[in-house]
């Protein structure tokens, strides 16, 4: 009797085991972060007007960049993205400043910044999405050696800009790292206002501007499989940010009692970086 009663129960586990359905496939790890180190070249220009005079300067630095984020799944619907960049180690270039005579001055140029984005992904399709969010970026011009008798101005300028930017624009990417192909690519481009900034110059003591403008950006990369769950791959990065002229505002009084204004000039940041880029998903 135990021994039919034993074989029942083995029958029946048999049949049940049989009869229940297969787990489906699960789904490929979605989401990746990425590490991407490079070079950036930055080009900055001014321009003021003064007693009827126009000034315009230039400066191109080259420095190594540090790019840094992740894009995180969070359902079929959404995805969430967050950017960390910052410059390494900036160089000193020079900087020259022109009016309708020629080179008016030249002087020594160090540029810095840094900045975190974040966005949210809403999925058109499952790869083209509409992407929107806030960056916060702050950066540093300075100028030092002044190398000529005319002056813009004298000693040490340190100017410093705190902004955070409502980015809006369109993003693509290729998918998961565990897909079947061993190729990865992604794309965004977006537009940003700045919804508060804030600038400060050392030559100017207790003046804030607040200045308005607009910029521009569009980066991407490609990369290729290395091993499961890990790319390589190429990163490529564009931007362009505009300054309007801000002021003039009330700075102070002279020894004389001379009211003093001072004027935020008009600028344009010129950015282009590119790097070795990894991606992983383990």
């Amino acid at each position: 009797m135990k021994k039919s009663l034993a074989a029942i129960l083995c029958l029946s586990s048999s049949a049940a085991w049989a009869a229940a359905p297969s787990e489906p496939e699960s789904s490929p790890k979605m989401g990746y972060s990425y590490f991407t180190m490079g070079l950036e070249s930055v080009t900055y220009k001014e321009r003021f007007s003064e007693k009827g005079e126009s000034f315009e300067s230039t400066a191109t630095a080259l420095s190594p960049v540090i790019n840094t984020g992740s894009l995180t799944s969070v359902n079929e619907m959404f995805d969430f993205s967050i950017d960390a960049l910052a410059t390494f180690s900036p160089s000193s270039v020079d900087e020259e400043w022109s009016n309708s005579q020629g080179v008016y001055q030249r002087n020594k140029f160090e540029y810095i910044k840094a900045s975190t984005n974040v966005l949210l992904h809403y999925k058109v399709t499952p790869e083209w999405r509409v992407i929107a969010g806030p960056s916060m970026s702050y950066q540093t011009y300075k100028r030092y050696q002044n190398q000529n008798e005319n002056s813009v101005y004298y000693g040490t300028w340190e100017e410093s800009s705190t902004d955070i930017f409502l980015d809006m624009g369109i993003g693509y990417d290729s998918g998961s790292l565990h897909a079947e192909s061993p190729w990865h690519s992604h794309l965004r481009m977006i537009v940003g206002l700045p919804v508060w900034s804030q600038t400060t110059n050392t030559a100017i003591d207790g003046v804030t501007f607040n200045d308005s403008g607009f910029r521009t950006n569009i980066d991407g990369g490609i990369s290729y499989r290395v091993m499961k769950g890990l790319h390589l791959g190429w990163y490529v990065m564009a931007g362009y940010e505009k300054r309007n002229v801000e002021g003039p505002v009330f700075w102070g009084h002279d020894t004389n009692g001379k009211t003093l204004v001072a004027t935020l000039p008009e600028a344009e940041t010129i950015s282009f970086s590119t790097g070795l880029q990894v991606l992983w998903n383990l």
